[in-house]
């Protein structure tokens, strides 16, 4: 990533027989070794499982003027997404189709979030914390379901979206604080990024249709 870097995620409604049809379609772009656990992915992921979401992952600066700066705790979380993520060629491949079977527009089927040096579904795990973030569907952000699957998914997606008034201020001061620290977004809408990726899947679910999504850097 370099100083210009944008994170992107996309949440999107597909055709249910697409949503079906795509690992088939690319799994022969699969090779051995394409992905390997990074040293230390496993110790990371108990980490964050078990107590590491409550760490302080930002303190305040010596100077008030300078924004919050990250720990350790905050380094080491964005890494490990970035490393449970990694952009492989069948991994792409199914990112690119994907995009193309989603609506074109923003609304009701599609959600795009974008920050300046910052990953949003970092910020979103990071905002719910590691119990609430695990019922979402996939992998830390990337997932791509069937028709079926989304109705599957829909109740633990609305548990983990659907905060109470404190709940929600929590989540999003910590999402606040991801966006301003590991990145360059002060007015990034944290509101949207707990309540657009549910407003998505609930759309699929009321239109039988399938969904996709997705991390990226631009």
């Amino acid at each position: 990533m370099t100083v210009s870097s944008t994170g992107l995620w996309v949440v999107g409604v597909t055709p249910d027989e697409e949503a079906r049809a795509l690992p088939d379609r690319y799994i022969h772009l699969i090779r051995p070794g394409d992905w390997e656990r990074p040293p230390g992915f496993g110790e990371t992921l108990a980490w964050w499982s078990n107590g590491g979401d409550q760490e302080p992952f930002f303190e305040l600066p010596a100077d008030p003027s300078e924004p919050l700066a990250p720990t350790s705790a905050a380094q080491r979380f964005a890494g490990f997404v970035e490393d449970a993520n990694a952009p492989t060629e069948a991994a792409e491949a199914m990112r690119d189709a994907s995009m193309t079977l989603m609506p074109e527009t923003e609304g009701a089927g599609l959600f795009v979030a974008t920050a300046r040096k910052a990953n949003p579904v970092a910020a979103l795990c990071y905002g719910l914390g590691a119990q609430r973030s695990a019922m979402l569907p996939g992998w830390f952000g990337n997932f791509l379901l069937s028709a079926e699957e989304v109705r599957t998914a829909l109740p633990r997606a609305e548990e983990a979206l659907l905060l109470s008034s404190t709940q929600r201020s929590a989540a999003l001061t910590r999402i606040t604080a991801w966006m301003t620290a590991m990145g360059d977004a002060p007015d990034f809408d944290a509101v949207e990024l707990i309540e657009a990726p549910l407003r998505v899947i609930r759309h699929a679910a009321e239109t039988g249709s399938g969904v996709a999504a997705f991390s990226r850097w631009y």
